[in-house]
């Protein structure tokens, strides 16, 4: 934000560096001061998020109204600080965002970039741009890549409005997460066969008790019918590993990822 305002040659001005010239003596310029004054206030108005515009929108005095000066000044009251709690907070409210909806959650980063530049906080532009990528779904997978091949070191507000249009062009304007079941995490096969995220190697896998060596149509939970009755010795042993996969060692260490990578898996 801070950026912007240098660029359009108005930070000097909403942050009283520069006082405004007297009408009477210097009417040119007080003109002058008064326009960018006002399209500070514009600028800035574009970049908030939804809840600090609120509180603009209950707090700032109707005689206020684009003024520039005035609404950075309230911004700066009610979220700066010079002190480590105000920045440790700027910095946990953007590290905590979520993503649930686009809508909500490009106005959240909006907000949230907001404080983090009111604060004072030096952050660059590329960590930020690293962590809100890291906040989207696999949606928006395409749109990271491109970034962070060609447009990594972009101004954080370039990439917001860059997210924006990939979002409406796309229509993800909509896009909620949703919590995925276990097994849509691998890529199945027709045969009831999956592939492991990490290795590609496929191997059975019952979709019926999320276990691995058997199909749900040999699936004795689903179709206790299909157990043969238990016998002694090693017969009985046999007899269940008909039904089941034998592992070679490169099984064995698949099977050792998936267990730690996704526990909630009964293996």
């Amino acid at each position: 934000m801070k950026a912007k305002l240098h660029k359009m040659k108005v930070l000097n001005i909403v942050n009283g560096a520069i006082a405004r010239p007297d009408p009477e003596k210097d009417k040119p310029n007080a003109q002058l001061f008064d326009k960018l004054n006002e399209e500070a206030y514009v600028e800035i108005i574009q970049h908030i998020g939804q809840d600090v515009l609120a509180f603009v929108s209950t707090t700032l005095p109707p005689s206020d109204e684009f003024n520039g000066l005035a609404l950075w000044r309230l911004l700066k009251e009610k979220f700066a600080g010079n002190d480590l709690t105000s920045r440790t907070t700027a910095l946990k409210t953007f590290l905590s965002l979520e993503f649930n909806h686009f809508s909500s959650f490009l106005s959240s980063v909006q907000s949230a970039n907001q404080k983090i530049v009111l604060s004072g906080l030096v952050m660059d532009d590329q960590v930020k741009n690293i962590l809100m990528l890291d906040k989207l779904p696999s949606d928006f997978h395409s749109f990271k890549t491109n970034i962070a091949m060609h447009f990594k070191s972009e101004p954080f507000e370039t990439i917001l409005k860059k997210l924006e249009d990939f979002a409406a062009q796309n229509q993800l304007n909509d896009i909620k997460t949703l919590s995925t079941p276990i097994q849509l995490m691998y890529t199945r096969s027709a045969d009831s066969k999956i592939a492991c995220p990490h290795c590609k190697r496929g191997f059975r896998f019952c979709t019926h008790c999320l276990k691995i060596g058997h199909s749900e149509d040999n699936c004795f939970k689903k179709h206790p019918n299909k157990q043969q009755p238990k016998s002694t010795g090693s017969s009985s042993k046999q007899s269940h590993l008909t039904h089941l996969t034998r592992y070679t060692e490169e099984d064995k260490a698949t099977l050792e990822y998936l267990q730690q990578k996704y526990p909630a898996l009964h293996l």
